[in-house]
């Protein structure tokens, strides 16, 4: 089977970028994929601040020996 197919390309710090879809896709449905791409990388972004808060070391306001100052 063959198919046209319409690719958007876009460099961005010497990285290439891709968006491919049906030649006579609809804008509404292009509008629509992008979108859904945007919500799923905020998905992985923000899975990747939580797993970076459970690493992070826990800070406290004592004084290395025990003592708080006022």
């Amino acid at each position: 089977m063959l198919k046209n197919l319409c690719q958007l390309e876009f460099t961005i710090n010497d990285k290439s970028y891709h968006f491919s879809c049906d030649n006579d896709a609809p804008i509404q449905g292009i509008k629509e994929a992008l979108f859904q791409f945007q919500k799923y990388i905020g998905h992985v972004e923000d899975a990747m601040k939580i797993k970076a808060e459970e690493t992070k070391p826990i800070e406290t306001n004592e004084a290395p020996d025990g003592n708080c100052e006022d």
